[in-house]
């Protein structure tokens, strides 16, 4: 008898846990139905933009120099100055190559004389011709070296070969100087360039830009027309691709060098393509998905998509991969699974922005 109710108690304890066992899969199951926000794809003709941060470039940075060498006499300008196109920037003292330019004129003057006496009479055919060719060989030399000294006389004078600001100074004032040193380097500020990085991904955008519109917040600079200067082929270090557009910098802009700028680029999308919002997007390996939610089963279903161009605010349009109509899930997309039960939020009314009533 005590051996039959020990079996009993057994089997009711069994029951009872199997009850419970189910009590709490279906508690599981009921958990795993999530209420997710969706949004029904449909066709637009989406005009795409993109910002892009970066920064402001000069368009040259030149490094100038005598062409002659020789003692620095005055240095007429200091770093941060604007120079124009042709003022004198440095002087060198010009005391040797004032000599060597009248001792040239003085041998070509008196060679000058003779050559002209031996023309006349070689067009007189009173001397030979190799005569003649001699004289005029030495005339020649003599001209070339007058010449010479003149131009190395005018390169004592260093000017400036465009406007900009100097940018820095490598030398001073009465330090002796070669040909080619460098003695000041000028920024050219009549063209800017703003200088972006963007990802492999970004390329084909950039590459399409349309117009683009440049802002500098510390320039009071909003909308300025830019244009797409070049794209790099090759990836940089960090795996970015560096994009430059120049503008022009007119005589009221306060851009400079250095600031920070942003670049919005615009670009007309094709027709017809199905825009969702980026926040539906989701990647495993190298595939794009969304979640496709079918109200007859209430199940989302992974489905794989092709992404044209980026759209605005936050959207993106699609190639391929869902068709006009279908429901999309915008939130959430990284905490579901396939053949998942789901629940659409209900859209908020005008009075309830956000659904927080």
């Amino acid at each position: 008898m005590r051996f039959r109710n020990i079996i009993l108690v057994f089997t009711v304890a069994a029951l009872a846990l199997s009850g419970c066992k189910n009590s709490t899969g279906e508690a599981a199951q009921a958990k795993t139905i999530k209420n997710v926000k969706v949004e029904t794809a449909s066709n637009a003709a989406v005009q795409n933009s993109m910002t892009l941060n970066g920064k402001i470039k000069e368009k040259s940075l030149t490094s100038i120099s005598f062409r002659v060498g020789g003692p620095l006499k005055k240095l007429n300008v200091k770093p941060g100055d604007y120079v124009r196109a042709g003022q004198l920037i440095a002087e060198m003292d010009k005391r040797d190559y004032e000599l060597q330019v009248e001792t040239t004129k003085a041998q070509f003057e008196q060679v000058e004389g003779e050559y002209k006496r031996y023309k006349q009479l070689i067009d007189q055919n009173k001397i030979p011709e190799n005569t003649f060719e001699k004289i005029k060989s030495g005339y020649l030399m003599a001209k070339t070296a007058y010449e010479n000294a003149q131009n190395q006389l005018r390169d004592t004078e260093l000017k400036a070969p465009f406007s900009g600001y100097i940018y820095e100074k490598f030398v001073e004032n009465f330090q002796t100087v070669g040909a080619g040193t460098p003695i000041v380097s000028i920024i050219d500020n009549s063209h800017l360039e703003v200088v972006v990085s963007v990802s492999e991904s970004q390329l084909n955008r950039v590459k399409s830009d349309k117009k683009s519109y440049l802002n500098v917040a510390n320039a009071g600079i909003s909308k300025m027309p830019v244009k797409l200067l070049s794209v790099s082929g090759k990836a940089m270090n960090d795996g970015l691709y560096e994009v430059k557009f120049s503008f022009e910098n007119k005589d009221n802009s306060k851009v400079a060098p250095g600031m920070t700028a942003e670049v919005t680029i615009y670009s007309q999308a094709e027709k017809n393509r199905l825009s969702v919002p980026q926040t539906a997007i989701f990647h495993e390996k190298t595939s794009t998905y969304v979640w496709v939610y079918n109200p007859s089963t209430s199940k989302v279903e992974k489905r794989e998509v092709r992404i044209s161009l980026d759209g605005t605010k936050g959207r993106v349009n699609l190639v391929s991969g869902i068709q006009n109509g279908e429901k999309i899930v915008t939130a959430g997309v990284h905490y579901l699974v396939d053949g998942q039960k789901v629940k659409p939020l209900p859209e908020p009314s005008v009075t309830n922005v956000g659904g927080l009533l």
